[in-house]
């Protein structure tokens, strides 16, 4: 089994075209000359197998939905469409004993016309508040489907660049001790993906030569009333990062855990902490602008 988040379109699941046969062992389903992985990892709704056509149970049509749309749309697109597309595509349309699909029938109109909704069963995928918390997951065994929806779950506190297990596992370790953001250096790279610190390059540097660690860079970020009196910080990119505090808050794992700043208490009103950790800072700088 593949690492979740690794999954991509490149993966070995990935052969074309697909074919589907009915026969006396079962119904088969082959990536090219390989049988189709059921995709259980994904998402599981059926660890039977698949089934197509009117008759098809909706778990059994639900899977083979899952597995089709995976290697070709992505991951996270199959676990919040393979309802609508088991529903009106893999029970409507492919209704013969045999049937093929090639990568450029995912773009034929018929295609487009086939999943536009029909018909809107339950998706059975689960959602933020059907997960355990954090602290109680095995990470090392969830599906791709129970990792969605707890990065949704911690969205405010979760670092959302790269690996999406991994930044759950990030989280996690922050939470427990074993991970001090704040020792982190300051590099142009982090600064680029920190959500929200949409500065000039210039800006960045000035940054990076200021600051040595993410600890004083986020303390300062985050309480500092006059960012622009920084030499190299004009009024604009001053804004932008007062505007940036949640992506502060994201890289270190709430903001419980970014250090005070000369002494003084973080002004956050909204602090996010891991028993708080589904809200937002979207007001975060209201009385510190």
């Amino acid at each position: 089994m593949p690492a979740k988040t690794d999954y991509s379109r490149k993966t070995k699941w990935q052969t074309e075209p697909y074919r589907g046969e009915r026969g006396v062992g079962g119904n088969l389903v082959y990536s090219g000359d390989t049988l189709l992985d059921k995709h259980l990892f994904v998402h599981c709704v059926s660890p039977a197998g698949f089934d197509w056509g009117p008759d098809a149970s909706y778990e059994k049509a639900s899977q083979l939905a899952i597995a089709l749309l995976a290697p070709h749309k992505g991951v996270d697109f199959a676990i919040e469409n393979y309802h609508l597309f088991a529903e009106n595509y893999v029970r409507r349309e492919l209704t013969a004993d045999s049937w093929e699909i090639k990568r450029r029938d995912y773009r034929s109109k018929e295609y487009l016309r086939a999943i536009d909704g029909r018909d809107y069963p339950d998706n059975s995928a689960p959602r933020p508040k059907d997960v355990p918390d954090l602290e109680d997951v095995d990470l090392d065994s969830i599906t791709y489907a129970e990792e969605l929806a707890l990065a949704e779950k911690y969205d405010g506190v979760l670092w959302t660049n790269g690996n999406r297990r991994d930044n759950l596992r990030r989280l996690l370790d922050i939470w427990n001790g074993k991970k001090d953001p704040s020792t982190d250096p300051v590099s142009s790279g982090t600064l680029y993906r920190l959500h929200g610190l949409d500065i000039p390059t210039n800006a960045r540097r000035t940054l990076v030569k200021e600051f040595d660690t993410m600890g004083e860079l986020a303390a300062w970020a985050v309480s500092e009333r006059h960012h622009a009196r920084l030499t190299g910080i004009s009024e604009a990119t001053a804004e932008t990062i007062r505007e940036a505090s949640i992506g502060f808050v994201q890289y270190f794992g709430g903001a419980d855990h970014i250090p005070e700043y000369d002494g003084k208490e973080i002004n956050l009103p909204d602090v996010i902490s891991k028993d708080q950790s589904q809200q937002t800072l979207s007001g975060i700088h209201d009385d510190t602008a």
